[in-house]
């Protein structure tokens, strides 16, 4: 290219300038910021869609540490769970659920917690502070009912995967203890208040569970991999006999009336 004229040159240097005045000497170092920032949000985790069944964290762990304050001080029965409460019938397949990858999840402005869920849907919630101060929400990767949770009665069962019966009948009475102290107007508790009991429910990890009651076979209901077994109000007053669980057992609960 030849030598710009003088007066070309001039022209040149107020496009130059014009150009410096439109982009700042900046703009190159913003771009690559912009840039960068693009590629971050390109990173972001987008943890699921909204479920309607997601529930406030924060009044349901204060509803867990509840009910929890109300059991039985020193040697127990029964421990409290909460259970994911599925929105579709569940059968046994319920009793089934095994979680692949996660299940539960508590997730605010600074948490994404994931919480560890037993075969079934069992859990408990764990304390975050951080999670009640951000109002976070309790997620479910899986279609639950809208503003319900499921409360569960499991039973401690000896090593040797046994119970006796006085404890059956005891476990009982435990709940029954815990029931009554739970106030009629409290929110969303009225189930709880209300639900009776009337056997157990023993699930196994695999088909051919077995009950034995006093060494004999149970007269027990089979729901899947688990075993329904009705509370005999004679054989508690005997008081001798043990419940046997044969079998590589999961979980036991009360069984609730009418499920």
């Amino acid at each position: 290219m030849n030598n710009p004229s003088p007066g070309h040159r001039r022209q040149l240097a107020v496009l130059a300038a014009a150009v410096l005045a439109i982009f700042p000497a900046g703009f190159a170092s913003a771009q690559s910021a912009d840039a960068k920032a693009m590629r971050e949000l390109a990173e972001v985790r987008i943890h699921r869609k909204t479920n309607a069944g997601d529930l406030p964290y924060k009044s349901f762990f204060a509803l867990q540490a509840f009910v929890q304050s109300l059991l039985p001080r020193g040697p127990r029965v029964i421990d409290l769970r909460l259970r994911v409460n599925f929105a579709s019938d569940k059968g046994p397949a319920y009793d089934e659920f095994q979680p692949r990858t996660w299940a539960v999840a508590i997730v605010g402005e600074s948490v994404d917690h994931i919480v560890p869920v037993s075969r079934g849907g069992y859990f408990l919630l764990p304390e975050l502070p951080d999670a009640a101060e951000e109002h976070a929400t309790i997620m479910f990767n899986t279609p639950t009912r809208e503003g319900r949770i499921a409360l569960e009665w499991k039973l401690r069962v000896a090593d040797g995967q046994t119970l006796s019966y006085a404890r059956f009948a005891q476990a009982f009475d435990e709940v029954g203890k815990v029931q009554r102290k739970i106030p009629w107007d409290r929110p969303g508790m009225r189930e709880a208040r209300m639900v009776e009991y009337d056997g157990l429910k023993a699930c196994f990890r695999a088909g051919g569970g077995r009950i034995d009651v006093g060494g004999q076979a149970a007269a027990a209901r089979t729901e899947g991999n688990c075993q329904v077994l009705k509370f005999d109000p004679e054989t508690a007053k005997a008081g001798a006999a043990d419940i046997s669980f044969t079998g590589p057992l999961d979980i036991v609960t009360l069984h609730a009336r009418g499920i």
